[in-house]
C-alpha cells in the first residue's frame, strides 16, 4: 500500500512564475519608468510597487487595472484594454482642483448632457500635467454601464450571478484625443462617487525594468 499512496500523493511540481511584460504583474511587483520624453515628467525614471489590482468590465469584455505607488503618495494606474497595438493606457487621478485648473467647468459639464458628442479643450499648459494632455479632446463614450470589481480576474470571468458579487456599478464617460493616444475616463459610481482618470496610451516598452516580489 505504501507504493500506491506515493503514487498517488506525488505533489504537482511548482509552476515557475516569470515576469517579463507588465500584463503579468501582481501585487508587490516593481517596475521602473524609462527615462523617455514621451512619457510625462511625473511618470520619468519612476521606481513604483504594485500595491492592489482591479478589474474594469464592460458588457463585452473586461481588463486589469493595476495600481501602483512610488515614494510620493501619488498612485499610477496602468490598465489593459484591447487595442489592435497592444498599447497600455497609463493614468492619473485627477482631483477636483486638477479638473478646475485644466478645464473650463461649464464645458466640462456638457459630457454628461446628451447625446454625449462634446469637445473639450484645456485651459493651462503650465499644469504639471500638462505634458499629457491633447490639444482637444472629443467624446467617445456616454453613459455606458460598467463594474469595477476589487479583485483580479484575468483569465477568468467576472461573477455575473445576481447572488454573487458583481462589484461596483458605474456610468462610464470617456473623450479621446492625440490621435486617439490620450484620453480623459469618467465613472460615476451608484453613490455618487465620481472619478476622472488623465490618460495616454503607450508601448508597454515604456516600462524599463520588472522585478517580481521577494527578487
Amino acid at each position: 500500500m505504501g507504493f500506491f499512496n506515493s503514487l498517488f500523493n506525488k505533489k504537482k511540481p511548482l509552476t515557475t512564475r516569470t515576469l517579463t511584460t507588465p500584463q503579468t504583474l501582481q501585487v508587490d511587483d516593481i517596475f521602473t519608468f524609462g527615462d523617455s520624453f514621451s512619457l510625462p515628467q511625473t511618470m520619468r525614471k519612476q521606481q513604483l510597487q504594485v500595491i492592489d489590482i482591479n478589474t474594469i468590465e464592460f458588457k463585452h469584455g473586461h481588463y486589469a487595472q493595476v495600481i501602483a505607488q512610488g515614494s510620493s503618495s501619488q498612485l499610477v494606474y496602468l490598465s489593459f484594454p484591447a487595442n489592435p497595438q497592444k498599447l497600455v493606457k497609463f493614468s492619473l487621478l485627477l482631483t477636483r482642483d486638477d479638473v478646475e485648473a485644466l478645464f473650463d467647468l461649464d464645458a466640462f459639464a456638457n459630457i454628461f448632457e446628451a447625446p454625449g458628442n462634446s469637445r473639450l479643450q484645456p485651459l493651462s499648459s503650465s499644469h504639471h500635467y500638462a505634458d499629457m494632455l491633447a490639444g482637444e479632446y472629443i467624446q467617445q463614450d456616454f453613459m455606458t454601464t460598467g463594474y469595477l470589481h476589487q479583485e483580479d480576474y484575468r483569465g477568468e470571468t467576472p461573477p455575473q450571478d445576481s447572488e454573487q458579487q458583481h462589484g461596483r456599478e458605474f456610468e462610464f464617460y470617456s473623450l479621446a484625443g492625440g490621435k486617439g493616444e490620450r484620453s480623459i475616463d469618467i465613472f460615476i459610481f451608484e453613490n455618487g462617487d465620481t472619478d476622472i482618470y488623465l490618460s495616454f496610451f503607450r508601448p508597454a516598452s515604456e516600462i524599463a525594468e520588472l522585478w517580481m516580489r521577494g527578487k
